[in-house]
């Protein structure tokens, strides 16, 4: 006998494209295990990556070219999806990230980077999840709403503040989402990841020359995609504003591995 993760007839939003990324991982599974994937991006070549993936995979995606800090576009997207599938049931809210330029002491960043920061990694979640719950709540259905977060949230992001300062947020923003939507069925959790495997930084390793000498513990995207789409599933039901860490103990030593000076980090930019 054996349980089996069914998301037969629910349709998911993930924010968020690209193989061989969280995302990526995230809408294979997602059809996987019987679900139907509405996915948004600001790169069209990424959102072909990810269809290619999931029709392969015998799977039902439609796609979006969405600038999630755009206010306009954001707002318009879970509109696009109940147009699309005619319902939504699940949002997985992957897209964010840090910027090259972010890796900097507090004292030398300025304001605008700082909201930058906070635009790509936090007000797009209040948007999509407030909608999101609005439709839901119309609807008369519940539904699932996951944020990915990150262990910079769980006790300090030197030379990446804005970022944890995001992260942390978001956390709390998914606690407050949990309490007020649980009359309506509506659950809402974090998932943080610490060091994850991606294409993405794959290749900045590659192009920084660095040699991995097992200091740093790297999770796959897989990994994420599974306790994700664990939540979205009614076989997590009994679990509603939690942030649950998926990082292979890296925050048990430090957020970010090791903590460089301000010395070593300026003589890196």
């Amino acid at each position: 006998m054996s349980i089996a993760i069914d998301l037969t007839g629910k349709v998911i939003l993930i924010c968020g494209a690209g193989r061989g990324g969280i995302s990526g991982a995230t809408a294979r599974a997602v059809v996987q295990a019987g679900g139907s994937v509405f996915a948004i991006d600001r790169e069209q070549a990424l959102l072909d990556e990810v269809r290619e993936d999931v029709e392969a995979l015998g799977g039902t995606i439609a796609t979006a070219l969405i600038d999630l800090s755009d206010e306009a576009q954001c707002e318009a997207v879970v509109g696009r999806v109940v147009e699309r599938f005619g319902r939504i049931d699940g949002v997985a809210n992957v897209a964010g990230g840090t910027r090259e330029e972010e890796w900097i002491p507090l004292d030398e960043t300025p304001t605008a980077s700082f909201r930058q920061t906070l635009a790509i990694n936090l007000d797009y979640i209040f948007m999509i999840c407030r909608d999101a719950a609005r439709h839901m709540i119309a609807a008369g259905h519940g539904g699932s709403l996951v944020n990915v977060g990150s262990v910079s949230a769980i006790a300090a992001a030197p030379w990446h503040g804005p970022y944890g300062a995001g992260k942390a947020a978001i956390s709390a923003l998914t606690r407050t989402m949990a309490n007020e939507w649980h009359e309506f069925g509506i659950r809402a959790n974090t998932v943080s990841p610490g060091g994850v495997l991606t294409t993405r930084v794959i290749n900045r390793r590659k192009a920084a020359n660095v040699v991995d000498d097992g200091s740093v513990i790297f999770t796959l995207p897989e990994e994420l995609a599974n306790m994700i789409v664990f939540l979205l599933s009614d076989l997590a039901n009994g679990v509603s504003g939690q942030t649950i860490v998926v990082d292979r103990s890296l925050s048990t030593k430090f957020c970010a591995g090791t903590r460089k000076s301000r010395k070593q980090v300026g003589s890196e930019r």
